[in-house]
């Protein structure tokens, strides 16, 4: 069946390599991309954006977000992009999930980790979404990330969908 919309790639980035995965997606689908960030920026230091990112899931923070989208109502598939932090998605992503209305559209999410996958964040992304249609993820170890099987998973992952 083919789309009445545009797709957009949504994805949330601070090494780089959920970036990199979000770029490959919308190249090959054709997509609008939509970078998640926040007005408080997040440190550069990798341990401390550990500490910070874990002190943000144990307050269940919802950091304020810098950009917005006007017409979310425009597309019916959205690529969700996030690396796992502490086995859950960064906080900004529920600040995404929380100023959309994403009921009626397919959600397509993509990970990156150092091994962990998705973890749990399926189901976060369900439970916050649950007028939403749900597919199966892509999952990208950070070291693969630059390598042609990534770009061979991804044309899979798209392909299974059935949706291009």
């Amino acid at each position: 069946m083919p789309l009445l919309s545009d797709p957009l790639v949504v994805y949330f980035s601070r090494s780089g390599n959920t970036e990199s995965v979000a770029e490959r997606i919308a190249e090959r689908v054709d997509a609008d991309v939509f970078e998640i960030e926040t007005v408080q920026e997040y440190p550069e230091n990798y341990d401390e954006l550990l500490d910070y990112a874990r002190n943000e899931q144990r307050s269940a923070a919802r950091p304020e977000l810098s950009e917005h989208i006007d017409d979310i109502e425009r597309y019916d598939v959205i690529f969700l992009g996030y690396p796992n932090w502490w086995g859950d998605m960064p906080m900004p992503l529920y600040s995404f999930l929380d100023e959309y209305d994403l009921s009626d559209k397919t959600i397509m999410p993509f990970v990156t980790s150092g091994g962990s996958g998705f973890s749990r964040t399926i189901r976060s992304i369900e439970s916050e979404e649950p007028e939403a249609t749900v597919l199966d993820g892509l999952s990208i170890r950070d070291r693969r990330v630059h390598d042609s099987s990534t770009d061979r998973a991804i044309e899979e992952w798209i392909e299974d969908s059935g949706l291009f």
